[in-house]
């Protein structure tokens, strides 16, 4: 925490000091597959969250069977895209079906994952060239984003 914010918890009546925290939350199983998608702060308009949820669309996952969980940060939202569910707007509208459940955080955790349940590592060991190896590796040591959104789409069918 920043200094301002100690002196917030002070002033609110705390005596203790607040450290960071992370939510995890995992899925797992032989039918379980996932994948993510960040949208930055190049996402600037629902056309364009759109367009980021269309490459998940692309991986074919059964509408039926499956469930989404949308992590944006706090500096998101109206004030960011001068528009109200802008993603999860974009969202439903891509995957009407998949029901959504998200927050907002201070923080995310996230890449653009499309391997459907394999790790990324596994994906950069298969493809074995050296370049996509090194690409695939840079991904895992650059999973905190801050100013995104993160939307990870499980299918379990």
């Amino acid at each position: 925490m920043y200094k301002e914010d100690y002196k917030l918890a002070f002033w609110r009546g705390t005596n203790s000091k607040k450290l960071p925290s992370c939510l995890t939350v995992t899925f797992s199983g032989p039918n379980v597959r996932a994948a993510s998608v960040v949208l930055d702060n190049s996402v600037t308009t629902r056309d364009k969250a759109r367009s980021k949820f269309q490459e998940l669309k692309k991986l074919g996952l059964p509408a039926k069977h499956s469930l989404a969980f949308l992590f944006s940060c706090v500096g998101q939202g109206r004030h960011f895209y001068q528009a109200e569910d802008v993603e999860s707007g974009a969202f439903h509208e891509v995957f009407p079906d998949t029901p959504l459940v998200g927050f907002f955080g201070g923080g995310e955790y996230g890449c653009d994952n499309f391997t459907l349940g394999r790790s990324v590592q596994e994906s950069a060991d298969r493809d074995s060239a050296d370049l996509r190896h090194r690409n695939a590796l840079k991904k895992l040591q650059n999973l905190e984003k801050s100013f995104t959104c993160v939307v990870c789409l499980l299918s379990f069918g």
